[in-house]
């Protein structure tokens, strides 16, 4: 995210927005490209797990985060990061 959407995000933080101005939002970010990966289709995610020695294959990015118990943005920074290190020393993501 940039930092002024950043700022903007934030500053909507514990606020009720009027249907009207969440139509002038939505409208505002029609016809931007979204982020890669992101919305529907999700994107397979293969997980290999060192201890176990296999791979396992989740449909996206939240089921693999919900089977392995962790926080769905560990997985997306490891991506962003291009890490090549195993998380906790013990898994490997690959879209």
């Amino acid at each position: 995210m940039l930092k002024k959407e950043k700022k903007r995000s934030a500053s909507f933080l514990g606020k009720t927005l009027s249907e009207e101005t969440k139509n002038k939002l939505s409208d505002a970010k029609l016809g931007q490209p979204r982020p890669e990966g992101a919305g529907k289709p999700s994107q397979k995610i293969y997980v290999f797990d060192k201890d176990k020695n296999e791979t396992t294959v989740y449909e996206s990015i939240s089921e693999a985060a919900i089977a392995l118990n962790i926080n769905q943005s560990i997985i997306s920074l490891y991506f962003s990061r291009n890490q090549q290190k195993p998380y906790k020393g013990r898994y490997t993501f690959k879209k």
